[in-house]
């Protein structure tokens, strides 16, 4: 099963932490999680679209990946 890629900007109270194996910890099913864009500092990208584990992919024009 290949790993899920979020945008390295997404931020949620769980993601500053990260697993042994170095991968920030995201459950995208959490029903309370609070996500950030780090260019906005607001719940919605640059590109007004919503800041969250289902939407900030690969597919977002301002993804930017992990470093």
């Amino acid at each position: 099963m290949a790993t899920r890629k979020f945008c390295g900007l997404l931020r949620t109270k769980t993601a500053y932490y990260r697993t042994p194996d170095g991968e920030r910890r995201f459950d995208p099913d959490s029903t309370t999680a609070c996500y950030t864009c780090l260019l906005t500092q607001r719940p919605f990208g640059p590109d007004g679209e919503p800041a969250d584990a289902d939407s900030c992919g690969e597919n977002r024009g301002c993804y930017e990946e992990e470093r």
